[in-house]
């Protein structure tokens, strides 16, 4: 984060960043982790008479939603593309996590909480008909009660 002082007037300046360090400059920069999701960073002015004047401001850190997900899998027993799941490599709350799976007639033939379980293209036990199939997954930003709703095709290949 590059800050910028508006002060004026003032003689010395003492940053708080917030995460347990701080600087003297006048506009310091400052690279902070991503395991805290918040920081307050206060800013305290002394002018050259003893004057103190301070400004705060919270800095808030969110994980950008990053995933990925298939339009085709292959449950054919070859150890590859067995499952149809979304792959997330950030930004979802695992906890608050939902796939649905449809068939063409709206039937809700699959359903998981667990976003480390896929549908495997099988239905009371046997595996479906080769063709689309409708997905919808609904989840959570992990610091924060953002939700979010996708939905979209998989095809299912023999």
């Amino acid at each position: 984060v590059q800050f910028i002082n508006n002060t004026t007037n003032a003689s010395s300046y003492s940053w708080n960043f917030g995460d347990g360090t701080g600087s003297v400059e006048i506009e310091p920069s400052h690279e902070y982790s991503s395991d805290i999701a918040n920081y307050s960073v206060t800013l305290t002015a002394t002018s050259a008479n003893g004057c103190i004047d301070s400004a705060s401001i919270a800095i808030v850190y969110q994980e950008e939603v990053i995933f990925y997900i298939p339009n085709s899998f292959t449950p054919d027993g070859d150890m590859f593309n067995q499952t149809f799941q979304p792959i997330f490599t950030s930004g979802f709350d695992p906890y608050n996590f939902s796939l649905r799976i449809y068939n063409r007639w709206g039937e809700l033939i699959f359903e998981s909480h667990d976003a480390k379980v896929g549908w495997d293209g099988t239905y009371g036990g046997k595996l479906v008909m080769e063709g689309t199939y409708t997905w919808k997954i609904d989840f959570k930003a992990p610091n924060n009660d953002n939700k979010y709703e996708h939905s979209g095709h998989v095809n299912f290949i023999r």
